[in-house]
């Protein structure tokens, strides 16, 4: 009982202090991964992981499945036990599991701490590795260099029997993360440091409690390691700052939704009720972090599915229902505070999910077998010819895809699901909600259809009233341009008669001329005409 209490306790320091430290692993920002990625994850026993249940492998597959439900990313774990950079750059070209990867993450680097390899050998092996998946097409930004874990001097698992320390090496585990966070910027990769927040938060834990651990041993990670190695991860790739879901209903104001939407949504006295199109699922294997997260209920975990309700009495207590599934009941306080309805087993998709879950662990189990033969062939206790590696793969390959399809097929099944969603108090029906719900919808369809019918009236008597302005406005056109047109006749006909009379005055004007011009023309002929007889009469009596 004493020892379950312990766990109790570390588990709550290490949520508690977990949620304190996210922005601790640094890293630049990472992308998401696509659909039809292909990742593969190299490590050794730590991502291998075959002495616990969990793996951070399956962890971030399944909040991929759970956060991008219709999107194929596959996760293929290619750790092995015992293996080191060099051990990776043996198999390389003979380990078929190993092409078809387009994205890449590494985690190397305990088994060359624990055995004392020095920091330029390991360097150099990381080295060539990168180069290995770029010679086969990988960009540097399709490669992710994780910093090894810590090993964990002071916990006591780390002791035998007499109290001496088994594992010592975080030192040259610091000399190798310091040469490869140059030399990662040197190859052009990106690279995330898990090893400094896990021993901040381990240094955390054990000022509180001497000896606690995020190990099994001091090596390896236990579940809350293996969960903070995924979370580090989707940190990095910009997860945390908001949950997987969320509906908040304020008490005034519009209902704001992170990934989903909701429509017909009512406020009644004894209780609200709505329509809830999530954009996401509830992840898988939830029921096996009841424990981890329900000692901390309010941890902004990445994965939750909030729904907080405010303006409702605090001690008040109400049902919250998803379809004809009743999660459960919670007072008006805890609503206002938000609860977690994808950890909930009555969350209508929580069976098919769990179906995800068992799927993912039996994966991860045929995943192991394989993985073992090249344990075999490293430590060469067996040999196995190429025809005899293929066939191992491929019989892996096989059941891995069938187990994928079958995880794909329950997601995209689950995938666009819609909830009548209640939060109705103690002692109401929701029947009696939804009819309340029903009324006030029809009251407010009937209002929305008097408002439109209110305007269409209005908008139909403004048109009246704007054709009839229109009309006497044309008409006014029509006489003014009528007007208009007559005074533009009227001054054309009198420019007309002023224009004949000037031309009239100027024709009389020219007669006059042309008469008076003729008369003096007679006067001059004639006087000539009595000259030349005068002369000549002159000059006869000469």
């Amino acid at each position: 009982m004493r020892k379950k209490v312990r766990i109790i306790i570390l588990l709550f320091w290490a949520v508690c202090l977990w949620c304190g430290t996210k922005a601790s692993a640094s890293a630049e920002s990472l992308p998401f991964y696509e659909d039809g990625d292909v990742v593969g994850v190299m490590g050794d026993s730590i991502t291998h992981v075959v002495y616990s249940k969990l793996s951070y492998v399956e962890l971030l597959e399944e909040y991929y499945l759970s956060r991008f439900p219709g999107q194929k990313t596959e996760f293929r774990n290619l750790g092995t036990a015992g293996y080191k950079a060099v051990d990776v750059l043996n198999i390389y070209d003979k380990d078929p599991a190993l092409q078809g990867i387009n994205k890449a993450v590494i985690m190397l680097g305990t088994n060359e701490a624990v055995l004392g390899i020095s920091t330029e050998e390991y360097i150099g092996n990381m080295g060539e590795l990168v180069t290995r998946l770029k010679g086969d097409g990988l960009d540097g930004e399709d490669i992710l260099i994780l910093t090894p874990p810590i090993c964990d001097e002071n916990c006591r698992v780390n002791r035998d029997k007499n109290g001496k320390t088994r594992w010592a090496f975080e030192d040259t585990l610091l000399e190798y993360i310091e040469a490869l966070e140059v030399k990662a910027q040197e190859w052009g990769v990106r690279y995330l440091d898990i090893h400094t927040p896990m021993a901040e938060l381990t240094e955390e834990l054990q000022s509180a409690e001497a000896g606690s651990t995020l190990t099994t041993d001091g090596i390896h990670p236990n579940a809350v390691g293996q969960r903070l190695i995924a979370y580090y991860i989707l940190q990095a790739q910009g997860v945390g700052e908001e949950p997987l879901t969320e509906v908040f209903i304020p008490k005034e104001g519009e209902i704001q939704v992170c990934r989903g939407e909701v429509s017909d949504f009512y406020r009644g006295e004894k209780g609200l009720c709505w329509t809830w199109r999530p954009e996401t699922l509830p992840v898988a294997g939830a029921s096996g972090a009841q424990q981890f997260r329900s000692l901390f209920e309010k941890a902004d975990l990445p994965y939750q599915n909030l729904l907080q309700v405010e303006g409702l009495p605090e001690e008040t207590s109400y049902r919250v229902l998803m379809g004809e599934t009743e999660p459960g009941s919670y007072t008006g306080s805890a609503l206002a505070e938000g609860i977690d309805l994808g950890r909930l087993e009555g969350h209508p998709q929580q069976e098919a999910m769990g179906q995800v879950d068992a799927l993912s662990k039996a994966r991860h189990q045929n995943l192991i077998t394989y993985r073992n033969m090249w344990i075999e062939i490293a430590m060469q206790r067996t040999t196995y010819v190429p025809e005899e590696v293929q066939a191992q793969y491929e019989s892996w390959r096989a059941e891995d895809n069938r187990l994928r399809n079958e995880i794909y097929a329950i997601a995209e099944g689950l995938q666009g699901g819609v909830f009548r969603m209640a939060v109705i108090e103690e002692g109401s029906s929701p029947e009696e909600l939804e009819q309340e719900a029903e009324a006030a919808k029809r009251a407010e369809e009937e209002a929305r259809k008097a408002a439109e019918e209110q305007a269409a009236r209005e908008e139909e008597a403004a048109r009246k009233a704007a054709e009839e302005q229109a009309a006497r406005e044309e008409e006014e056109a029509a006489r003014k341009a009528a007007e208009e047109q007559k005074r533009r006749e009227e001054e054309a006909a009198r420019e007309a008669a002023e224009e004949a009379a000037r031309e009239e005055a100027e024709a009389q004007a020219l007669l006059q001329k042309r008469i008076l011009l003729g008369t003096g023309m007679g006067v001059l002929v004639i006087w000539l005409a009595v000259w030349a007889r005068r002369q000549k009469r002159q000059n006869k009596g000469s």
